[in-house]
């Protein structure tokens, strides 16, 4: 698990603990309140005894003092721990795990080293052999992509733009694995897989649209 899958677990724990914490000094609240209640309003004759009610009350009113106070103090603090939880779970939603971010970067290169090596093979600007091996590997790790599925703490359209996008990153690799022998200068056949390279690439903008990631900084780094 992730850093913030664990912070998440925990600090739902602690929101949960803070609840029980304040419906515990509530409780203890009233309960103060009924005891303060039971005992008499009058003087007694016997002044002894008098003291000690009044003792008796005076340390009631505290008690109970202190677990108000300590029921709000626990009510914020599960309202804070709540609203926490509740926005790192949206952020969650919203946004790449790691895994995921890592899958997403490494095929934004490899659509495009694929489309480069596949110019190049179909103007013979390179030795055959050379270039039918960059081509297995690329239609390999594509093909891997296979085994990809986003994280299940994405949101439910998150999860399904995402796996559109690493389907289509794997069908090409299947696809171009077949055919890795027969790219060297044959105009037909790469121009049809240069147009399953947009295909996935649109996929790819939606991904990128859906989680803000910003595109213009993978160019930079290419």
């Amino acid at each position: 698990m992730s850093v913030l899958d664990w912070i998440f677990i925990i600090g739902i724990a602690l929101s949960i603990v803070a609840l029980l914490g304040s419906g515990y000094f509530l409780v203890q609240f009233f309960h103060k309140r009924s005891l303060l209640k039971k005992l008499p309003n009058k003087k007694f004759k016997n002044k002894k005894k008098n003291r000690k009610i009044a003792r008796k009350k005076q340390q009631l009113m505290k008690q109970k003092k202190k677990s108000i106070r300590l029921f709000w103090v626990m009510s914020f603090v599960t309202v804070v721990l709540a609203g926490g939880m509740s926005y790192l779970s949206y952020y969650q939603s919203m946004n790449l795990t790691t895994e995921d971010s890592d899958s997403v970067v490494k095929g934004y290169y490899l659509l495009r080293d694929f489309e480069d090596q596949l110019i190049i093979a179909r103007d013979k600007s390179d030795e055959e052999e050379k270039l039918q091996k960059n081509l297995r590997y690329l239609a390999t790790s594509m093909a891997s992509y296979g085994t990809k599925k986003a994280s299940d703490v994405n949101s439910e359209e998150g999860q399904i733009t995402l796996n559109r996008y690493y389907n289509s990153v794997k069908q090409l690799g299947m696809n171009a694995s077949t055919q890795t022998k027969n790219f060297f200068g044959n105009q037909e056949l790469v121009d049809s897989f240069l147009a399953d390279i947009k295909k996935a690439q649109v996929y790819e903008k939606e991904t990128f649209d859906y989680y803000k990631v910003n595109e213009s900084a993978f160019k930079e780094e290419k």
